[in-house]
This record gives structure tokens, sequence and C-alpha cells, in this order.
């Protein structure tokens, strides 16, 4: 029995929220970003793991809050274009 629970990524930058953009969904051992409707990234055993094969700003804004929320190291666009996909 898989066990899931999904919340709102909370908003680590100079902005009050993500105004439920961005969701936090946690299914056994891997926890997804969901950014709109999409997944993009996950992080499994302390090791994030990129999804989606493409890049927007406001992504990127969720995907960093999503780093540190976790306190998994690396973000921004050079990062990010640095990952392989999985």
């Amino acid at each position: 029995m898989t066990n899931t629970r999904s919340y709102e990524l909370p908003c680590y930058d100079n902005r009050k929220s993500f105004y439920g953009k961005a969701i936090i969904i946690e299914e056994d051992e891997i926890i997804k970003l969901q950014s709109y409707s999409t997944i993009v990234g996950y992080i499994k055993d302390g090791v994030f793991y990129r999804k989606w094969n493409s890049y927007s700003p406001t992504t990127m804004r969720h995907i960093n809050s999503f780093l540190i929320h976790f306190s998994i190291d690396g973000g921004g666009k050079k990062w990010w274009d640095s990952l392989g996909v999985a």
C-alpha cells in the first residue's frame, strides 16, 4: 500500500506564497515537486532528480524553494541545465 500526502510548497524567496501552484507530493520514499500541473523533479535517498525537460523562471523559483525546504544543494539555471533528465 502506498502512503501519499500532498501539501503546498512554502515560498523561500522574497514573495509571500506560490498560491497553490507548487505542490509537494510525498509517496513512500519519493518526494515529488509539482509545478503547475507537471512533476518537474523528485528527491529519492537525499538526491534530487530532474523530470522536466524544459525551463521557466517561475518553475525554477519553485525548484529552488523545494531544494531549500529539504536542505538539498543546488539551484539556479546553470545547475538545472547541468542535470540529466531522469
